[in-house]
Protein backbone atom coordinates (compact mmCIF):
# COMPACT_ATOMS: atom_id res chain seq x y z
CA UNK A 1 0.00 0.00 0.00
CA UNK A 2 1.46 3.14 -1.22
CA UNK A 3 1.15 6.03 1.21
CA UNK A 4 1.27 9.30 -0.37
CA UNK A 5 3.84 11.41 0.78
CA UNK A 6 3.49 14.55 0.39
CA UNK A 7 4.21 18.11 2.51
CA UNK A 8 1.13 19.97 3.21
CA UNK A 9 1.96 22.97 2.06
CA UNK A 10 1.96 25.58 5.10
CA UNK A 11 -0.31 28.36 4.45
CA UNK A 12 0.80 31.81 5.57
CA UNK A 13 -1.44 33.67 7.12
CA UNK A 14 -1.28 37.18 5.98
CA UNK A 15 -0.59 39.23 8.59
CA UNK A 16 -1.16 42.92 8.28
CA UNK A 17 1.75 45.08 8.20
CA UNK A 18 1.83 46.69 11.18
CA UNK A 19 2.27 50.68 10.92
CA UNK A 20 5.45 52.06 12.50
CA UNK A 21 4.10 55.02 14.57
CA UNK A 22 5.59 58.00 13.33
CA UNK A 23 7.82 59.64 15.98
CA UNK A 24 6.23 63.34 16.19
CA UNK A 25 8.68 65.73 17.60
CA UNK A 26 6.78 68.19 19.77
CA UNK A 27 6.99 71.88 18.63
CA UNK A 28 8.69 74.01 20.72
CA UNK A 29 6.35 76.06 22.13
CA UNK A 30 6.38 79.62 20.76
CA UNK A 31 8.61 82.14 23.30
CA UNK A 32 6.59 85.32 24.28
CA UNK A 33 8.07 88.04 23.00
CA UNK A 34 10.57 89.96 25.69
CA UNK A 35 9.16 93.37 27.01
CA UNK A 36 10.58 96.08 25.11
CA UNK A 37 12.11 98.78 27.45
CA UNK A 38 10.18 102.05 27.53
CA UNK A 39 12.13 104.55 25.42
CA UNK A 40 12.89 107.52 27.47
CA UNK A 41 10.44 110.30 26.00
CA UNK A 42 12.03 113.03 24.23
CA UNK A 43 12.44 116.51 26.60
CA UNK A 44 10.24 118.83 25.20
CA UNK A 45 10.96 122.84 24.76
CA UNK A 46 11.22 124.70 27.85
CA UNK A 47 8.18 127.33 27.85
CA UNK A 48 9.89 130.97 27.76
CA UNK A 49 7.71 134.16 28.98
CA UNK A 50 8.78 137.39 27.37
CA UNK A 51 7.26 140.66 29.06
CA UNK A 52 7.06 143.89 27.05
CA UNK A 53 7.24 147.20 28.78
CA UNK A 54 6.18 149.91 26.72
CA UNK A 55 4.98 153.74 26.91
CA UNK A 56 1.46 153.96 25.78
CA UNK A 57 2.64 157.08 23.20
CA UNK A 58 4.76 154.19 21.52
CA UNK A 59 2.22 151.54 20.69
CA UNK A 60 2.03 151.68 16.99
CA UNK A 61 5.99 150.44 17.57
CA UNK A 62 4.51 147.96 19.96
CA UNK A 63 2.04 146.87 18.11
CA UNK A 64 4.01 146.29 14.92
CA UNK A 65 6.92 144.34 17.14
CA UNK A 66 3.83 142.04 18.36
CA UNK A 67 3.61 140.83 14.40
CA UNK A 68 7.01 140.29 13.60
CA UNK A 69 7.24 137.56 17.21
CA UNK A 70 4.17 135.69 16.06
CA UNK A 71 6.62 133.11 14.81
CA UNK A 72 7.94 132.90 17.99
CA UNK A 73 4.35 132.41 19.77
CA UNK A 74 3.69 129.18 17.79
CA UNK A 75 7.07 127.96 19.34
CA UNK A 76 5.83 127.92 23.22
CA UNK A 77 6.99 131.64 24.16
CA UNK A 78 4.48 133.41 25.57
CA UNK A 79 4.33 137.15 24.63
CA UNK A 80 3.12 139.73 27.67
CA UNK A 81 2.15 143.01 27.56
CA UNK A 82 -0.75 144.96 29.19
CA UNK A 83 -2.87 144.76 26.51
CA UNK A 84 -3.04 141.04 27.68
CA UNK A 85 -5.03 142.29 30.82
CA UNK A 86 -8.29 141.12 31.28
CA UNK A 87 -11.05 143.98 32.54
CA UNK A 88 -11.63 143.97 35.94
CA UNK A 89 -8.10 142.91 36.64
CA UNK A 90 -5.93 144.76 39.37
CA UNK A 91 -3.13 147.17 37.36
CA UNK A 92 -0.34 146.80 39.84
CA UNK A 93 -0.96 142.91 41.00
CA UNK A 94 -1.16 141.71 37.40
CA UNK A 95 2.09 143.27 35.92
CA UNK A 96 3.86 142.80 39.20
CA UNK A 97 2.75 139.08 38.88
CA UNK A 98 3.71 138.56 34.85
CA UNK A 99 6.98 140.51 35.59
CA UNK A 100 7.89 137.81 38.49
CA UNK A 101 7.09 134.75 35.89
CA UNK A 102 8.97 136.28 32.72
CA UNK A 103 12.26 135.00 31.71
CA UNK A 104 13.17 137.91 28.98
CA UNK A 105 11.96 141.82 29.79
CA UNK A 106 11.97 143.50 26.59
CA UNK A 107 12.11 147.42 27.28
CA UNK A 108 11.05 149.80 23.84
CA UNK A 109 13.27 152.75 25.00
CA UNK A 110 11.97 156.11 23.83
CA UNK A 111 12.14 160.03 25.19
CA UNK A 112 8.63 158.90 26.63
CA UNK A 113 9.80 155.57 27.88
CA UNK A 114 12.64 157.06 29.65
CA UNK A 115 10.05 160.17 31.39
CA UNK A 116 7.22 157.46 32.51
CA UNK A 117 7.81 156.97 35.91
CA UNK A 118 5.89 153.32 35.48
CA UNK A 119 7.82 152.02 32.71
CA UNK A 120 10.73 153.02 34.83
CA UNK A 121 9.71 151.23 37.69
CA UNK A 122 8.93 148.16 35.52
CA UNK A 123 12.78 148.56 34.08
CA UNK A 124 14.23 149.17 37.63
CA UNK A 125 12.57 145.95 38.79
CA UNK A 126 14.07 143.99 35.72
CA UNK A 127 17.45 145.39 36.00
CA UNK A 128 17.63 143.84 39.16
CA UNK A 129 16.24 140.40 38.42
CA UNK A 130 18.81 140.98 35.98
CA UNK A 131 21.72 141.58 38.05
CA UNK A 132 20.80 138.51 40.48
CA UNK A 133 20.83 136.47 36.80
CA UNK A 134 16.82 135.52 37.03
CA UNK A 135 16.09 137.61 34.00
CA UNK A 136 17.67 138.41 30.68
CA UNK A 137 16.79 142.69 29.65
CA UNK A 138 16.65 143.12 26.14
CA UNK A 139 16.61 147.18 25.15
CA UNK A 140 15.41 148.21 21.88
CA UNK A 141 15.37 151.95 20.88
CA UNK A 142 12.82 152.84 19.31
CA UNK A 143 13.18 156.07 18.81
CA UNK A 144 16.72 158.70 19.67
CA UNK A 145 16.90 159.12 23.45
CA UNK A 146 19.38 159.20 26.37
CA UNK A 147 18.80 155.16 26.67
CA UNK A 148 22.77 155.34 27.87
CA UNK A 149 22.29 156.93 31.32
CA UNK A 150 19.31 153.94 32.02
CA UNK A 151 21.97 151.66 33.09
CA UNK A 152 21.75 149.74 29.66
CA UNK A 153 25.26 150.95 28.49
CA UNK A 154 26.66 148.18 29.13
CA UNK A 155 23.61 145.88 27.39
CA UNK A 156 23.98 144.71 23.55
CA UNK A 157 20.66 146.67 22.33
CA UNK A 158 18.30 146.50 19.38
CA UNK A 159 18.28 147.10 16.40
CA UNK A 160 21.93 146.11 15.33
CA UNK A 161 24.64 149.12 16.42
CA UNK A 162 21.91 150.92 18.27
CA UNK A 163 20.59 152.60 15.32
CA UNK A 164 16.62 153.62 16.47
CA UNK A 165 14.10 152.45 14.72
CA UNK A 166 13.24 155.86 13.61
CA UNK A 167 16.48 155.68 11.48
CA UNK A 168 16.24 152.67 9.31
CA UNK A 169 14.37 152.84 5.89
CA UNK A 170 11.39 151.31 7.20
CA UNK A 171 9.59 149.98 10.24
CA UNK A 172 9.46 146.60 8.75
CA UNK A 173 13.09 146.33 8.32
CA UNK A 174 14.21 147.61 12.19
CA UNK A 175 11.51 144.96 13.97
CA UNK A 176 12.64 142.10 11.28
CA UNK A 177 16.26 142.63 13.17
CA UNK A 178 14.87 142.87 16.18
CA UNK A 179 12.92 139.91 16.53
CA UNK A 180 16.13 137.79 15.27
CA UNK A 181 17.80 139.66 18.38
CA UNK A 182 15.31 138.49 20.13
CA UNK A 183 15.11 135.17 19.04
CA UNK A 184 18.87 134.60 19.66
CA UNK A 185 17.68 135.25 23.38
CA UNK A 186 14.92 133.08 23.69
CA UNK A 187 17.01 130.50 22.52
CA UNK A 188 19.70 130.98 25.31
CA UNK A 189 17.09 131.34 27.83
CA UNK A 190 15.45 128.26 26.54
CA UNK A 191 19.14 126.60 26.85
CA UNK A 192 19.79 127.73 30.54
CA UNK A 193 16.28 126.00 31.58
CA UNK A 194 16.69 123.03 30.28
CA UNK A 195 19.98 122.36 31.51
CA UNK A 196 18.76 123.16 34.85
CA UNK A 197 15.75 120.39 34.72
CA UNK A 198 17.85 116.83 35.16
CA UNK A 199 16.17 114.07 32.73
CA UNK A 200 14.50 111.12 34.23
CA UNK A 201 15.71 107.65 33.77
CA UNK A 202 13.71 105.51 31.45
CA UNK A 203 11.68 102.82 33.55
CA UNK A 204 12.35 99.24 32.50
CA UNK A 205 9.65 96.98 31.90
CA UNK A 206 11.26 94.24 32.85
CA UNK A 207 11.00 93.07 36.68
CA UNK A 208 14.30 91.96 38.26
CA UNK A 209 14.31 88.49 39.38
CA UNK A 210 14.50 88.03 43.18
CA UNK A 211 17.26 85.81 44.17
CA UNK A 212 16.03 82.65 45.59
CA UNK A 213 17.09 81.64 49.12
CA UNK A 214 19.69 78.20 49.37
CA UNK A 215 17.88 76.08 51.53
CA UNK A 216 19.78 74.34 53.88
CA UNK A 217 18.74 70.66 55.57
CA UNK A 218 16.81 70.82 59.10
CA UNK A 219 19.23 70.10 61.99
CA UNK A 220 17.98 66.64 63.54
CA UNK A 221 17.00 65.95 66.65
CA UNK A 222 19.93 66.31 69.43
CA UNK A 223 21.21 68.59 67.23
CA UNK A 224 23.12 66.44 65.11
CA UNK A 225 22.78 67.26 61.32
CA UNK A 226 21.25 64.82 59.19
CA UNK A 227 22.93 63.30 56.78
CA UNK A 228 23.30 63.97 53.09
CA UNK A 229 24.57 60.73 51.68
CA UNK A 230 22.05 57.89 51.47
CA UNK A 231 23.16 54.64 53.07
CA UNK A 232 24.02 52.12 50.77
CA UNK A 233 20.75 49.11 50.24
CA UNK A 234 21.29 45.81 52.09
CA UNK A 235 22.49 43.02 50.11
CA UNK A 236 19.62 40.22 49.19
CA UNK A 237 20.17 36.99 50.66
CA UNK A 238 20.36 34.97 46.82
CA UNK A 239 20.03 31.41 48.39
CA UNK A 240 22.24 29.54 51.65
CA UNK A 241 25.24 27.57 50.82
CA UNK A 242 25.06 23.85 50.78
CA UNK A 243 26.81 22.60 53.86
CA UNK A 244 29.54 20.14 53.53
CA UNK A 245 29.35 16.48 53.63
CA UNK A 246 31.99 13.51 54.53
CA UNK A 247 33.70 12.00 51.68
CA UNK A 248 32.27 8.40 51.13
CA UNK A 249 34.33 5.60 52.36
Amino acid sequence: MTVKSGTRAAKAKPTAAKAKPTATRAKPAARAPAPRTAAAPKPGKAKVRIFVSYCHANAVQQAKLQVHLAQLRRDEVEIWFDGEMEAGDKLNTEISRKLRAADVFVALMSPEYIASHWCQLEYRRAMGRRARGSMRVVVVIVRPCAWKDTGASDLKVLPRDGKAVSDWRSMDHAFANVAEGIKGAVKAVRAALQEAVPARPAKSTRAAAAPVPEKRPAPAKGGRKASTKARPAARAVLGKRPARGRAAG
